[in-house]
């Protein structure tokens, strides 16, 4: 293999022990109180030869127990499999990706636990086969740390086009075109004449009205006497008005009010058949007061308990972010976050907003940022299959795509890689 140097760190000490060690490709190299044969120098770091045996040894133990026979040419294929996982390694390393201690202790209690051992069992089983425990965790650590790069890769450098997303869908059936929709609605003719009639009906109905009393009150439907009922429907039997606020709304829930050429309409969902992926939005605003040092943070509570204070005795929320509040884009409009979905907001702050009644003002409230006080204006059920599936679809694809390139970026590092075989296997 060519080699192509490059100046890493240490490669000069280990070009020199090579030289100065090297005799008829006979290397060796202080390891564990012996010396121990090089066979490849990849970068700064070496393969010796009891890696390879402990590799070799663990591989051909996994073709015996399948039944099969030594394959012609398997310590080649071998080496070169240990250079591209050395490569991996030290690309990760320089890339941060690291196995922590106890994700290591996770991995082989799970490891164990398929075979029915515990940690002390299965370190007695390991040490039976001839292998040392603590090469073979060590081994452990490096396949999740080439797993968690490939993972890396495929999150950074592939991407996914929309429309290859959209085929996969539609190509497995994916949608939630296959839900029914049991609905109700309202109709009110000629929309230039009756906004009016219409925004009041929606106005009454968000006060409490019942929808089948608003369906005798408002409707010009013709099936206003049975209580406005249209029946089971799946998303391509209705009209496209109708599809997205369905989709929106909860079992129970009353969409907005929808405009077609018809007239206006509002729909109640009242079951739905088939999956749903649904989380709860809060709709939420804050006063934020900046402050870093714990003499700040305590000065800041202060003024927002006061300004709690003055909330609650009746002032406007509104009012007081615009003139108190640090955060300048949502002071702007009042302190509102709009409608927030979970893992937006750093964890503190979610976990008030969370257990917060809606109206309600909190107790000032520490993150990073600062101190803030919160309310929450309104909650809602929120549907996100349409997310989710895309979310899916999305990974499945990136992976499939990842598999293919990862393998081309590993042959481009080994190009850029200093790559030295010094001896053959023995």
């Amino acid at each position: 293999m060519k080699s192509i140097k490059l100046n890493f760190p240490g490669l000069w000490l280990i070009t020199a022990l090579v030289s100065a060690l090297s005799s008829g490709a006979v290397v060796g190299i202080a390891h564990a109180g012996f010396m121990d044969r090089v066979l490849v120098i990849v970068n700064e770091d070496v393969i010796t030869q009891t890696e390879f045996d402990h590799r070799l040894s663990t591989v051909l133990g996994d073709i015996k127990k399948s039944g099969g026979t030594k394959p012609e040419g398997i310590e080649k294929q071998l080496l070169d499999g240990m250079v591209s996982d050395r490569l991996q390694i030290q690309e990760a390393k320089r890339r941060g990706i690291t196995i922590s201690d106890s994700e290591l202790e996770n991995a082989l209690g799970r490891f164990g636990s398929k075979q029915g051992l515990d940690a002390q069992q299965l370190a007695l089983q390991v040490e039976s086969q001839g292998q040392s425990f603590q090469r073979f965790s060590e081994s452990v650590r490096e396949s999740l740390i080439i797993s968690r790069l490939t993972e890396y890769y495929a999150r950074t450098r592939v991407v996914v086009p929309d429309y290859e997303i959209d085929g996969f869908i539609a190509q497995n059936d994916m949608d939630d075109a296959g839900a029914e929709y049991q609905i109700a609605h309202i109709l009110i003719k000629d929309p230039q004449a009756n906004r009016e009639l219409a925004n009041q009906a929606m106005s009454e109905l968000q006060s409490g009205l019942s929808f089948q009393e608003a369906v005798s009150k408002y409707s010009e439907a013709t099936d206003a006497e049975q209580g406005g009922m249209i029946g089971w429907r799946s998303l391509d039997q209705l009209p496209d008005v109708f599809r997205e606020a369905v989709k929106s709304v909860s079992v129970g829930g009353v969409t907005d009010l929808l405009e077609s050429a018809n007239g206006f309409h509002i729909l109640k969902l009242i079951d739905l058949k088939g999956e749903r992926d649904e989380i709860i939005q809060n709709e939420v605003r804050h006063i934020l007061i900046s402050s870093t040092t714990d003499v700040a943070k305590s000065q800041a509570a202060k003024k927002l308990t006061k300004i709690r204070q003055r909330i609650v005795s009746g002032e406007d929320f509104s009012g007081l972010a615009r003139i108190y509040s640090d955060d300048s884009v949502s002071a702007a409009t009042g302190g509102s976050l709009g409608w927030v979905s979970p893992g937006e907001m750093v964890p503190s702050f979610e976990e008030t907003f969370k257990k917060l009644p809606i109206g309600e003002i909190s107790q000032p409230v520490y993150t990073q940022y600062g101190v803030h006080i919160i309310e929450v204006l309104d909650r809602r059920k929120k549907n996100i299959t349409d997310r989710v599936i895309r979310s899916k679809v999305d990974n499945i694809l990136r992976r499939q795509r990842a598999e293919r390139e990862f393998q081309q970026w590993i042959r481009e590092l080994k190009e850029q890689a200093y790559i030295e075989h010094v001896s053959d296997p023995v």
